[in-house]
């Protein structure tokens, strides 16, 4: 058995001392983001964000968005993570396949963004999550308050919804039939 030397125990002190400094630094709860930043808008309404730092910078950028946009914003969010059809309905089922698949590339990938852009990710979610919990008739019952960086990330890489291909196609062709998996090849 090793011997417990006061040299030991002090490096360990100041270890342990060092992560809680760490931990208290960065861990800001997310409703409480909104102190370390200021907002400024022109009088043509245009906003100038000051903020402490990145996590606080992408709070005060969803903060906005939400404001200007209406629900839009974490709509989008919220198709991006693969969970519209749990808030809207069954007929956004397909558009959640391809979504989670778009998500899983990101997710796979998000620990390769710099720190700061996941902070500023990460930010603007936490931003989307407590405008939703502020404003909750502005959204669909049920839409959901723990969207997470990586679904952030994932609006930048999801394909076009397949709703708006439909319309595309039934615009060009004139049908409005839903197309049916494409006819075998024939044998003979």
């Amino acid at each position: 058995m090793k011997k417990i030397t006061p040299l030991s125990v002090c490096l360990l002190l100041i270890g342990i001392l060092a992560q809680l400094g760490l931990a208290q630094q960065t861990k800001v709860p997310a409703k409480d983001l909104w102190r370390n930043v200021e907002v400024v808008r022109t009088t043509h309404g245009v906003p100038h964000i000051r903020a402490k730092d990145l996590l606080s910078a992408g709070y005060a950028l969803a903060w906005l968005q939400c404001e200007d946009y209406g629900p839009l914003t974490a709509m989008e969010v919220l198709e991006a993570s693969g969970r519209m059809a749990s808030v809207v309905g069954y007929e956004r089922i397909e558009s959640d396949f391809l979504a989670l698949r778009e998500r899983a590339k990101t997710t796979k990938n998000y620990h390769l963004l710099s720190k700061d852009v996941r902070q500023v990710y990460e930010g603007f979610a936490a931003g989307v999550n407590r405008y939703i919990e502020l404003h909750p008739e502005d959204f669909p019952a049920g839409m959901p308050r723990d969207l997470t960086g990586i679904d952030v990330a994932a609006t930048e890489a999801a394909p076009p919804p397949v709703r708006k291909i439909r319309n595309l196609l039934t615009r060009l062709t004139g049908s409005t039939e839903r197309p049916g998996p494409p006819a075998a090849p024939s044998s003979e």
